[in-house]
């Protein structure tokens, strides 16, 4: 059976976005994938399961037609939503869900955005550390290193002990081209926290920049032992072991092999920034906090069930975030409002057929002097 797909033009704010969605009847897998003025910004990957049918358990056209266009209509409301959520909230005066609408921004690839709200956040909050390091990270996708640095730099003022911010300097300087600076900082971070792979990395990067005579009209370099070293302690960490970063070594392990002087030089500054501007935390939690508080519509139990579904699966890569837990937490107790919630309908439906009943009447009137506090402690634990 071939698969099905779909194509669709958004256009917000003077922008216009194409959104593209397929799937692969053999993989069962369906995917969708966003651009602008034809750049790759983001994609969404999901399986599917195939329904019991009478043809060999294949699906049938008409099924993956369906889940095709759901899937599709997902990620074209994300977009909307996001971009309301931005609108709604440019005046807000509380730094959290500026730096969440940040992160999730840009881990889309809207780096304009992201870099807007970043930097708001960290206007609201002077000391607010990782909204530095987010703002760098996303001056530093936007090719804009010099405004990186002074980001991170002010972090670094906060607390120069910090070994992932002394490795950030060394790679803005290293982007910088001021090869001696960043030198100092990765060695400084190697003081601080000697097993530090991607510092161990950025130095062997600097040292094998260090090495090339600009004068020198050879168009190959050899790669030198100590960088592949490094190079590979990377490759073999299991924080690298995703679909997208084999792809990723299997390109620069190529460029390496060549060895054609520009592309070795230009490979290998691109992948020391891909790995600093790397975050594994997540931002599904993100989402679904920004949606539940100024998405302008209520998340019912389907939405809930499908926020926590994806937050689960993330619990072994992420248990050992403190942020993880905490929020996991907030998580469940919106869940007990929407239960919450619900009792007090139901209670409602049985003083309505019995107004008699005594039982429901005191239930009702339990939960209704609660809930006026249970919301309000939402609010503020959210906030």
């Amino acid at each position: 059976m071939k698969g099905i797909g779909l194509r669709g033009q958004l256009k917000i704010d003077g922008r216009e976005f194409s959104v593209t969605t397929g799937n692969d009847p053999q993989k069962n897998v369906i995917r969708s994938e966003v651009f602008e003025s034809g750049r790759y910004l983001f994609g969404n990957e999901d399986s599917y399961y195939i329904r019991e049918v009478e043809d060999e358990d294949k699906p049938t056209e008409q099924y993956l037609k369906e889940i095709t266009e759901k899937t599709h209509k997902t990620t074209v409301n994300e977009i909307k939503i996001l971009f309301r959520i931005f609108e709604k909230i440019k005046q807000l005066r509380q730094y959290l869900p500026h730096y969440r609408l940040g992160k999730v921004f840009y881990t889309r690839n809207f780096l304009p955005e992201a870099i807007n709200n970043f930097k708001r956040a960290v206007e609201l909050n002077p000391d607010f550390i990782r909204g530095y390091q987010r703002l760098g990270q996303a001056y530093l996708q936007n090719n804009q290193p010099q405004q990186a640095l002074e980001a991170f730099k002010k972090a670094y003022a906060l607390h120069p002990e910090y070994p992932d911010l002394n490795n950030a300097m060394g790679v803005c300087y290293t982007s910088l081209n001021n090869l001696q600076r960043a030198s100092k900082f990765f060695k400084e971070t190697l003081k601080i926290k000697e097993n530090f792979k991607e510092a161990n990395f950025n130095l062997g990067v600097v040292l094998f920049l260090s090495t090339l005579d600009e004068n020198n009209s050879d168009d190959r370099v050899i790669v030198p032992a100590r960088f592949l070293r490094t190079y590979k302690e990377i490759c073999a960490d299991k924080k690298y072991s995703s679909k997208k970063w084999a792809l990723e070594f299997e390109r620069t392990d190529e460029v390496l092999h060549n060895g054609k002087r520009p592309d070795v030089v230009k490979k290998v500054l691109e992948l020391q920034k891909k790995i600093l501007c790397h975050e594994d935390s997540g931002d599904i939690m993100d989402l679904f906090f920004l949606q539940f508080m100024y998405g302008g519509q209520e998340i019912d139990d389907e939405g809930i069930r499908y926020f926590s579904e994806m937050i689960n699966e993330e619990v072994e890569q992420h248990q050992n975030y403190a942020d993880y837990w905490n929020e996991l937490g907030i998580i469940h107790l919106i869940q007990c409002r929407e239960y919450f919630l619900k009792a007090l309908s139901e209670f409602e439906k049985s003083r309505k057929n019995d107004p008699k009943f005594q039982a429901a009447e005191k239930n009702t009137q339990l939960l209704q002097r609660g809930k006026k506090g249970f919301l309000i402690l939402l609010r503020a634990i959210l906030k």
